[in-house]
């Protein structure tokens, strides 16, 4: 089936379902246009969660901040563009409201925040 993917290993069978599976070269455009929708979601007052999850090499960090080139940014800077953008636009016409963002990874069993700078302490998760 579209979404489903069974791997048997030995005796045990693992059922995986996903939404979509890009391929290698997919332009960060396109990813981002596929969760666009999700960002706007946020920003009508939503709960939202965008989890990137695979093995290590596998692009996740790439898919989730890109590179310095705007064209080439990931989820992260152009969510972050898109709410910025949206925010002021509606703070022109008298709206106000608190704006909070986690960027979160897992790494080797350990919890790191992605939007923390090096100098100081880190925040505590």
């Amino acid at each position: 089936d579209v979404g489903q993917l069974r791997v048997s290993h030995g005796a045990e069978t693992y059922d995986f379902n996903f939404d979509r599976v890009f391929r290698p070269d997919t332009t960060q455009q396109a990813v981002f246009a596929e969760v666009d929708g999700l960002v706007q979601s946020a920003l009508d007052g939503y709960k939202v969660c965008i989890f990137a999850y695979g093995q290590t090499g596998s692009g996740k960090t790439h898919t989730m901040q890109g590179s310095n080139d705007p064209d080439s940014w990931g989820l992260i800077p152009r969510s972050l563009r898109k709410i910025l953008r949206e925010s002021e636009s509606m703070r022109r016409d008298g709206w106000a409201w608190t704006l909070r963002a986690s960027f979160l990874e897992v790494y080797n069993e350990q919890l790191r925040d992605l939007l923390y700078g090096e100098a100081g302490d880190p925040p505590k998760l």
